[in-house]
């Protein structure tokens, strides 16, 4: 009769060395196992693990718990989002493979903080993946595309990854056509992830980005609307949408469309989480900009149907209030104590800007370009003005120069595609437009997002012709349809 073997180094159960995981080794059971809804057999049978180097896989539960500096919400809300972590990983029917895990941890940490552009963003909807393989695979197939086009690597992931998730995603459809209404947000979840992916990474002809859109609002009104949804579930959530909703309105005003969402209703996604940042003394908005610009495209296509008539005063109104804000003075500027007064800079070193006053200067930043893209707008579209008018030119040129001045390392400089794009368009001079080239093309290296190549082709293409012959549609045309500009 052989001895009892007495453990002498860390092991694992034995379910989780035939699943090849790392033990966690908790007692009485490891939550490995609890996860993966296995029979854990730690106090019977202990297997010593290998001592060979394994390859770093992020743990399933570290991203659901701590997310990472960058894209974790601190004080009460990481608390909050970790008991839902938690609860999620105690309801997940199957074990995640090393490649969801790895997809699911890198979606966290490089592509989340890429859609938006505030330091300390809402958590990434992990925990809704947990309980919910449609959502999952929609992330992974975002982390796989994005992947590839960082590094190159990981290709032979994208195909199965997407084929699986449609393939779930149909039999979410179906069961919503059975009358399964509590599938609904889940569904929601997953069709806004594979729109912006189609639309922001790849981008290309064979993208389904206009069908996703389709897929979005059609499930919108099943559930009663944004405003029926905004604000009642998981901040991600409102947080996509409000992506969703920006995207729509910029394709719309390229394109000479009606945007899908009316201008009263940008109040509403103004009071969730956004993707944009915030002024903390509420001095501007972005979401008032994104109001007055959808009531431009409004404008304009009763104007093209006939319904109104072309008024000064109607244009004078835009004019008013898209005039381009800036940070007002403080009293400290106003007294002379201010970091920017003479005495302050010759006697002493400047002192290091509050991360609120950070925040403040890119949100007028933010507002400032959508504030001037909107008005070339509407002296192209609204107005029929050319592109090289000197009304058009003043806005161009002051678009590019507050563009210009936007350092690499700020949180905004992936989120000025649009204007950028616009404004680079209507560039006059060889000096100008090479720095619009040299701008996309570091925020491309940045991203890693095909939709932001493709604007470089796009202008490119702008350049080699006559832009100020050309009409806005003439203009825009030469972008994909299936991309997607913010």
């Amino acid at each position: 009769m052989p001895s009892q073997r007495v453990r002498v180094v860390q092991g694992s159960c034995w379910p989780c060395k035939k699943r090849r995981v790392k033990c966690d080794l908790a007692k009485p059971v490891c939550q490995r196992c609890v996860a993966a809804g296995a029979s854990c057999d730690y106090n019977t049978r202990l297997i010593r693990w290998s001592t060979r180097p394994s390859v770093a896989l992020a743990d399933a539960s570290a991203l659901t718990s701590s997310g990472g500096g960058a894209v974790t919400s601190p004080g009460a809300a990481s608390v909050t989002f970790a008991a839902a972590a938690s609860r999620a990983m105690r309801t997940i029917q199957r074990p995640l493979v090393n490649d969801e895990q790895r997809a699911l941890g890198y979606f966290q940490g490089r592509v989340w903080p890429l859609l938006t552009t505030v330091p300390d963003p809402c958590a990434p909807p992990t925990p809704f993946a947990m309980q919910h393989r449609v959502v999952m695979l929609s992330m992974c197939v975002f982390a796989a595309s994005h992947r590839y086009l960082q590094d190159g690597r990981g290709e032979e992931l994208i195909t199965p990854a997407r084929s699986e998730c449609l393939q779930v995603l149909r039999a979410h459809v179906d069961g919503v056509c059975n009358k399964r209404s509590d599938m609904l947000p889940t569904l929601l979840f997953a069709v806004l992830l594979l729109y912006l992916h189609d639309g922001f990474v790849e981008g290309s002809a064979t993208s389904a980005t206009l069908k996703h859109s389709h897929g979005v609002l059609a499930i919108l009104a099943q559930l009663g609307g944004l405003p029926a949804v905004i604000g009642r579930g998981h901040e991600s959530m409102d947080m996509l949408l409000s992506e969703f909703a920006s995207t729509d309105l910029t394709t719309a005003l390229l394109q000479e469309r009606t945007p899908a969402f009316a201008p009263d209703l940008w109040p509403i996604i103004d009071k969730s989480s956004v993707w944009w940042g915030r002024d903390p003394l509420g001095r501007c908005s972005l979401a008032a900009v994104f109001e007055d610009m959808a009531a431009l495209a409004i404008y304009h296509d009763e104007l093209r149907s006939g319904v109104e008539i072309l008024s000064v005063d109607r244009v004078r109104d835009f004019e008013l209030r898209l005039q381009p804000i800036y940070a007002p003075l403080t009293p400290e500027d106003l007294d002379g104590t201010g970091t920017g007064s003479p005495e302050t800079t010759t006697s002493s070193p400047p002192s290091t800007p509050a991360p609120g006053d950070i925040e403040a200067v890119e949100a007028f930043k933010l507002v400032r370009a959508f504030q001037q893209t909107a008005l070339i707008y509407m002296y192209r579209v609204v107005c029929g003005l050319s592109a090289y008018h000197p009304l058009v030119q003043q806005h161009v040129d002051s678009c590019l120069d507050g563009l210009f001045e936007v350092p690499r390392s700020s949180n905004i400089f992936h989120c000025v595609i649009f204007p950028l794009y616009v404004a680079g368009a209507h560039a006059q001079s060889p000096k100008r437009r090479e720095a619009v080239a040299d701008m996309v093309g570091s925020i491309f290296d940045d991203m890693r997002f095909g939709s932001v190549r493709a604007i470089g082709v796009a202008l490119r293409d702008v350049w080699r012709g006559d832009p100020d012959a050309m009409s806005w549609r003439t203009m825009f045309g030469y972008l994909s349809p299936y991309a997607v500009v913010l």
